[in-house]
């Protein structure tokens, strides 16, 4: 059974400018779709973002979580490890503090389904500061940051962000790609940034596992 109708109607009736973002085997290995971003207007911030794609079967226009902000970007590459690709979308919110937004997104036996939304991720790091060191304990782990850069003449109230950033990695061994999302790391205001905590993640068909994580430093040690 097909469930590609995803298109909106709407969408005809309104001047849409759409951009070419890659080509891939999404629904099956034997017909290529093409993917594009559409928008509203021409503008740096883009409002109304829409995913097309294309074969010659189907047309099917998905409307992201998030369809509005800077850059919108679309990475297609196999997450899942069922040779196919899968559409891995971002946009960024602008600003000084700058977040982007992503999803992953899988059509697979005529079904959407969304296996991965920054938006959703459940932040359960915490983090203190002591001795001019920072500890965050994230999945019954502990992890450490060097916090002698950063001002401490405020409360010293250290945070964890939501997720600040996405990208796709690949592993080698594995033969497909995973994630690694970036949490800041900030005591007292967000520009106090000393650095963000790290998070690998691995998919499947059903659902998505934290393999792997860390932090990452914003100080350079010279001597």
């Amino acid at each position: 059974m097909q469930l590609f109708h995803v298109i909106l109607p709407c969408l005809t009736a309104l001047s849409t400018i759409c951009s070419f973002s890659g080509e891939g085997y999404l629904i099956n290995n034997l017909q290529i779709s093409h993917v594009a971003l559409c928008t509203q207007n021409q503008s740096e911030f883009k409002e109304h973002i829409t995913i097309k794609i294309r074969t010659d079967q189907h047309e099917i226009y998905i409307v992201p979580t998030i369809d509005y902000g800077y850059d919108p970007n679309i990475f297609l590459g196999d997450f899942i490890g069922n040779g196919l690709d899968q559409i891995f979308y971002s946009v960024n919110s602008g600003g000084s503090g700058a977040y982007s937004s992503s999803q992953l997104i899988v059509l697979q036996n005529g079904e959407q389904k969304n296996i991965y939304d920054s938006q959703n991720f459940e932040n359960t790091a915490q983090a203190r500061l002591k001795d001019q060191c920072v500890t965050i304990t994230y999945l019954n782990q502990n992890y450490y940051l060097n916090a002698s850069h950063a001002d401490l003449s405020g409360e010293q109230e250290v945070f964890v962000s939501n997720v600040n950033a996405v990208m796709p990695v690949y592993n080698g061994g594995l033969k497909k790609y995973q994630i690694i999302q970036f949490q800041k790391i900030y005591i007292d205001y967000t520009a106090n940034n000393i650095g963000y905590l790290a998070t690998i993640i691995d998919f499947s068909a059903n659902g998505a596992t934290i393999v792997n994580a860390g932090t990452f430093t914003n100080f350079t040690l010279s001597n």
